[in-house]
């Protein structure tokens, strides 16, 4: 089996366990371990505050050991971590469990991104390689939630736990068969091209994170969607890049000007949702979003290690995953906020959001103009 296709592989199982237990964590907390609403923000806070860190350390991880030793020990940790969730009753203990795993997690979505850069040389082999990874995250994350959500209405939030931990510790044999790549001991440097690309990526991930609570939220409030009804649009989402993604990729080719109309369409889409007025327009609109995320998420992934030096791309991944991390993090800290004051005033209220994605795009244009050599 080639290389790419066992990351794929990989990345489905990973995504399949993780998709089992992340959407039902806050609740469980709430109703199961019986934690009040403050606890469960606060638990969402501190888990925010560990992806920073650990996408920090994970790339340090990651060039001292190795990128094939990092994702192993991180899928061990992450596995024995919910496992070990799955057999206690007390509360504090399996929520420190979760934020271990979230912590190696993390760990672990730096060292694959910087082992398939280390693998694929060229933009149009990273873009392939990246595409294809995502089909598999995708694959996992449109069956997880549906079969997450039987398994904890009828036998539990533990034996959801440790279907996860068994399900992540599946592929551990196909990791072993991966490549195995290291940075150097050397200072970090970061160069001017690196440090700029920086920028326009935290408002791609600002709008990037607006899938997932923002739109449920808005929708449920404003229209009246069920959690249910907006648990079909992720769903459309993700079955459409398991379908897609793999041709677009290939049309995308070695064209990295095209995350500049990905930016486009993405803010295209968000403001659109400010005018959807029943289910179908809102699939419709998931659909545009759908199209800009398979354009803009492989690129974005493939300009980092074309920019990136192998003797520290596990460090400078890092710097990317966290950068991206607080992207998403204040992206919906910010539509929260909004909504307070212009929940029932929508073109205002995704007039801003949408606005990310065209500063992103704006700035991605001239970074790729000053810097012809990424073309």
């Amino acid at each position: 089996m080639k290389d790419l296709n066992k990351l794929a592989l990989i990345s489905a199982f990973r995504a399949l366990g993780g998709s089992l237990t992340w959407p039902f964590i806050g609740f469980a907390l709430y109703k199961v371990y019986r934690f009040s609403l403050t606890f469960v923000s606060e638990f969402y806070l501190i888990q925010a505050i560990i992806t920073v860190f650990a996408s920090l350390i994970g790339g340090i991880l990651t060039d001292r050991v190795g990128r094939r030793k990092s994702l192993i020990l991180s899928v061990v940790i992450s596995s024995l971590s919910l496992f070990m969730a799955s057999l206690t009753d007390l509360p504090g203990l399996v929520a420190s469990l979760i934020l271990l795993q979230t912590f190696f997690n993390t760990v672990y979505n730096v060292s694959v991104t910087s082992l398939i850069g280390d693998i694929y040389k060229g933009v149009r082999d990273l873009v392939k390689a990246f595409s294809r990874q995502r089909v598999g995250i995708n694959a996992g994350w449109a069956f997880g939630p549906l079969i997450g959500g039987y398994v904890f209405t009828f036998y539990g939030f533990k034996t959801l736990l440790l279907m996860s931990s068994m399900l992540i510790l599946l592929p551990l044999p196909l990791l072993y068969l991966l490549p195995e790549f290291k940075g150097e001991r050397s200072k970090l440097t970061i160069t001017k091209d690196f440090a700029l690309f920086l920028i326009p990526s935290f408002f791609t991930f600002a709008i990037m994170g607006q899938l997932g609570f923002s739109l449920l939220t808005y929708y449920n409030a404003l229209l009246d969607f069920s959690a249910f009804q907006v648990g079909i649009l992720f769903a459309i989402n993700g079955l459409l890049i398991v379908a897609l993604q793999d041709y677009v990729g290939k049309v995308i080719g070695n064209r990295v000007k095209l995350i500049v109309l990905g930016m486009i369409i993405y803010g295209i889409g968000y403001f659109a949702v400010a005018f959807v007025t029943t289910f179908i327009y809102a699939a419709l609109d998931i659909v545009v979003v759908t199209f800009a995320e398979m354009v803009v998420s492989p690129l974005s992934q493939t300009i980092v290690n074309v920019l990136a030096d192998q003797r520290s791309r596990g460090r400078q991944v890092g710097l990317y995953n966290m950068v991206t991390s607080v992207g998403r993090i204040l992206g919906s800290s910010i539509s929260s906020e909004l909504m307070t004051y212009y929940l029932y005033t929508p073109t205002i209220l995704w007039g801003v959001i949408s606005s990310f994605g065209f500063i992103s795009a704006v700035l991605y244009y001239i970074i790729l103009n000053m810097h012809k050599n990424i073309v």
